[in-house]
Parts: structure tokens; sequence; C-alpha cells
């Protein structure tokens, strides 16, 4: 049963370096495309107000996190099902080396996370002209 929950939520990474404590942190699944002019990323963040989800950029590897800032404690309330995992979700991604990193953009729309990540424009090959170089006289006396 454990295994059919991973399968579903994901395996939840311990916080604190392998101690829980809080909510567990959960693998978010992503959608990337690669278009001519850029990439883009979607990630279902459903539950999670726009100020929970923080999204970074450095060396090449663009990170995305959704934390939730309250704590809610859940009480076995009369519920006869209780399927909805709570907790914070995860993910870090490697990306080409050609995205313009001071144009990268975020919206939310509907619970789901997209992020546009440009392509910088390749550059163009330099044709270098060749000269004839003259051969030097040397004077040996």
């Amino acid at each position: 049963m454990d295994r059919l929950f991973e399968d579903i939520f994901g395996t939840a990474a311990p916080a604190g370096g392998g101690v829980r404590q809080g909510l567990p942190t959960y693998f978010l699944p992503l959608d990337v495309r690669e278009g001519e002019s850029g990439y883009e990323i979607e990630a279902p963040v459903p539950g999670f107000k726009p100020e929970e989800v923080e999204v970074t950029f450095a060396d090449g590897v663009l990170r995305i996190q959704a934390q939730h800032t309250e704590q809610s404690s859940q009480q076995q309330r009369g519920y006869l099902r209780k399927e909805i995992a709570y907790g914070n979700y995860q993910r870090s991604i490697h990306l080409p080396g050609d995205v313009k990193q001071e144009d990268i953009a975020a919206s939310f729309t509907d619970g789901v996370l997209t992020v546009t990540l440009p392509k910088a424009p390749r550059p163009t090959p330099k044709r270098i002209q060749i000269t004839e170089r003259q051969k030097q006289l040397s004077n040996k006396s």
C-alpha cells in the first residue's frame, strides 16, 4: 500500500537532513517543451497560492519549490476516506546553456505554474580573413 501511495504522490523526502519536520516534501511532476525561441515548463501546484511558490534559476538549474506557509492541523473529523496528501513540493531541472536568464518569466493560472525560459540567440560564425605573410629575410654576416 505504501508503494502505491508513493507511485501516485511521489516519495516524500525527509526535511532537515533525514529527520521529518512539519509537512513532507514530494517530487513535483513537470512538463518541459522546447520551441525555437525557448523552453516552457509547466508544473501543477493545486492548492498553493502564488506567494507559496518560489522559482529560482542559477548555474543552468531551474528550481521550483512549493511550500505551505501555515501548518494546518488535520484532525480525523468524521472522514470516511482521506486521500488528499498535504505537503511541500520541490523539483530541480538542468537546462542547456542557451537560456537567456534575464528574460525568464513565470505565471500562475488555475493551479498550474508556467515558467518561460527564452533562448539566447546563437552566435553567428565570424569569417576570419586570411592574409599572406611575407617571409622575413635574415641578414647573417
